[in-house]
């Protein structure tokens, strides 16, 4: 008789997707969808005389903690820029009172005080305003002051040193696919579990919480896909999982 091997699991580990570490994810859960046909008994007590069940999707969801914008590309079908640092000279903006006026690049706020000025645009005496008085800045761009001596709907000439940073581009790619591998651990037994899965398309998600009164996560949900370069006999074309042995 064969013996029984009994394995509790509770399972952590890395994700890599195309090889890249995606950060700390909660959650790794695969959906199985099946269609049932059956053909009806009819020679006499009723039930089922044939069933055949095929699987009709194989999906692959994750929960990610890691709000880089590598991860956002893949949860926003989106692409990442790279901006370098570097000082923007005589950029026209227009002021709301009491409101922002946004800058095209990310202020670098880190020495804002001694790297931002704004004028009127003025070619023959310009105004320059003063911060703390007329306007505050912030990495998005200039918060107009209430009581300050800029106007609603004026328009600025700011320079400044702008924040090299990575821009994610949402929705503005079709998708694509992707290898995931799963380095686990089970953690009630100490064994190294694997999952490889071979072709995974993710879809956009379906929200993202930007604010919150805690740490936050979102949700990638995708499709398995057959990859029919897998030709061998008794071969997943859909993912595998290797376990230690005992």
């Amino acid at each position: 008789m064969a013996e029984q091997i009994n394995e509790a699991y509770i399972g952590s580990g890395i994700v890599y997707i195309n090889g890249r570490d995606v950060g700390n994810c909660s959650n790794v859960n695969f959906a199985i969808e099946q269609e049932t046909q059956s053909q009806r008994n009819y020679r006499g007590g009723g039930g089922n005389f044939a069933s055949v069940t095929t699987v009709s999707a194989v999906n692959l969801s994750m929960e990610l903690a890691n709000f880089s914008n590598a991860n956002l590309a893949l949860a926003l079908r989106g692409v990442v820029e790279s901006v370098a640092a570097g000082s923007v000279a005589d950029e026209v903006v227009v002021a709301v009172a009491g409101g922002l006026a946004e800058t095209s690049k990310m202020i670098d706020v880190s020495a804002a005080a001694n790297t931002v000025t704004v004028t009127d645009g003025a070619e023959v005496d310009p105004v320059t305003y003063v911060q703390g008085t007329d306007y505050e800045v912030t990495a998005a761009g200039l918060k107009i002051l209430s009581g300050g001596a800029i106007t609603d709907e004026q328009e600025l000439t700011v320079s400044y040193d702008n924040q090299g940073t990575n821009v994610l581009q949402a929705l503005v790619d079709s998708g694509q696919e992707v290898r995931v591998v799963l380095d686990g651990i089970n953690d009630a037994t100490g064994k190294p579990v694997t999952v490889k899965v071979h072709r995974w398309k993710p879809s956009p998600t379906s929200g993202l919480g930007l604010i919150s009164d805690g740490f936050s996560t979102f949700t990638i949900e995708g499709e398995v896909l057959a990859d029919e370069s897998i030709q061998a006999s008794g071969k997943s074309k859909f993912f595998t999982r290797a376990a230690a042995a005992a």
